[in-house]
């Protein structure tokens, strides 16, 4: 069922730690048990299982229990034990765990939604169960009575989930590439805003209560910043990430863990803001026109280009004007993008200097938790296997700053 790899040797990159396999479909969603060695996991082979850790250092399941259809989410409460599934049939369904991790006991089960549950959460201050799905919406239910309090439909998917508790402010991401912030009340809820950024489906949330900051990852390869408490507007873009499109919304990052996210906090401030993209009929370098600028083709009598953007200094430029590509981290551009050849003979070497740290998960990571009190992380995908990582000397001061990545 699973393995001890080996101890935890100091050093800059993540060590694996255990493997567990055992399951017959894809994995959904791993989470850690705070304060325990222990793991939580749900499957396309409609199981939930707690897996602890024995004296012998492997992990074997102490719960194994199967429900009516496959499991898409989690949401796990550990003060109270309860813990939330949600189901490929719209159902989200509530057990509670017993304190020795050995039996769970159903509690309710809430008729959420009319397709697949995409991420749900939990809220004990409210009392409320709230959930996205493939019926384009979002629920929440409450715990006491079981019944619906409300509901809020989007033009696509909802495929992702954070929600403030003080505020009782909900953001959902969709797979349009926005995410819409939502003030939920008893029976009622509030559109408050749009964010537009993404030019792919929005795959992932987390949402910083402290900063007020939400971190949104697409499957146009890139993380947004959106400071959300700043009230300022500023975004930062950061992209350091490779999918591959894998069954309708899910997308899994190819071969290796990126740990961009878990140095946002220290370098937040240092990153730049990347400029808006300006329009223009015409290059704004040479001035040719673009290929639907008709008058300025007719006037010159040449074929009209296509317009590209220089991504250091946002203008609207032609192929010809933009023959470089560079790194340039500071931005968040960890990969080469196009640059204007003004802007490229302005970049330095030294701006070119990565600011994420990249290493191999050898598996596709459907899913990742973290506990930063204690620098692990779990992840896990659709090859079945759910790995546990150290990550205290990757994540270095973002862990003893608090910072828990969902």
């Amino acid at each position: 069922m699973a393995a001890e790899i080996h101890s935890r040797p100091q050093n800059s990159r993540p060590v694996l730690l255990n493997k567990i396999e055992g399951h017959s479909d894809g994995l959904n969603a791993a989470v850690l048990i705070p304060k325990e060695d222990g793991v939580i996991t749900v499957s396309e082979d409609r199981t939930i299982r707690v897996w602890l850790k024995r004296d012998s250092g492997q992990y074997w399941p102490s719960i194994y229990h199967t429900v009516s259809s496959p499991c898409s989410c989690v949401s796990y409460h550990h003060d109270s034990r309860r813990i939330f599934i949600g189901q490929d049939n719209g159902a989200v369904v509530e057990f509670l765990i017993s304190e020795d991790f050995n039996k769970m006991n159903h509690v309710k089960t809430y008729p959420a939604h009319q397709n697949r549950v995409s991420d749900l959460i939990f809220s004990l201050e409210s009392q409320w169960v709230i959930s996205t799905g493939h019926d384009k919406s979002i629920s929440w239910m409450s715990t006491h009575s079981g019944s619906m309090l409300g509901r809020h439909s989007f033009g696509s998917w909802a495929s992702c989930l954070q929600y403030d508790k003080d505020t009782q402010h909900a953001f959902v991401g969709d797979c349009s590439g926005q995410i819409t912030l939502l003030k939920l009340d008893e029976q009622t809820c509030s559109v408050i805003t749009t964010l537009k950024g993404h030019e792919g489906s929005v795959g992932a949330l987390y949402w910083d209560p402290v900063q007020k900051w939400l971190f949104s990852g697409a499957s146009d390869h890139s993380v947004i910043m959106w400071d959300v408490g700043g009230r300022q507007g500023r975004t930062l873009l950061l992209q350091g990430h490779q999918f591959i499109k894998k069954q309708k919304l899910k997308y899994h990052m190819v071969l290796r863990i990126q740990t961009l996210y878990v140095r946002y906090l220290s370098l937040c401030n240092s990153f730049f803001q990347a400029p808006q993209w300006l329009d223009s009929d015409s290059c704004q370098k040479c001035g040719q026109p673009f290929f639907w600028n008709i008058k300025q083709m007719w006037d010159t009598k040449t074929l009209g280009l296509r317009q590209h953007h220089c991504r250091k200094c946002g203008k609207a430029i032609c192929g010809k004007c933009s023959s470089k590509r560079s790194t340039y981290p500071i931005m968040g551009f960890e990969f080469q993008v196009r640059m204007c050849d003004d802007c490229y003979d302005t970049i330095k070497e030294e701006d070119r200097t990565p600011l994420a740290t990249f290493h191999e998960g050898k598996h596709n990571v459907a899913h990742m938790d973290m506990d930063p009190s204690r620098g692990l992380m779990v992840t896990c995908g659709s090859d079945r296997v759910v790995k546990i990582w150290d990550m205290t000397q990757v994540v270095g001061s973002s862990v003893a700053a608090g910072f828990s990545p969902r």
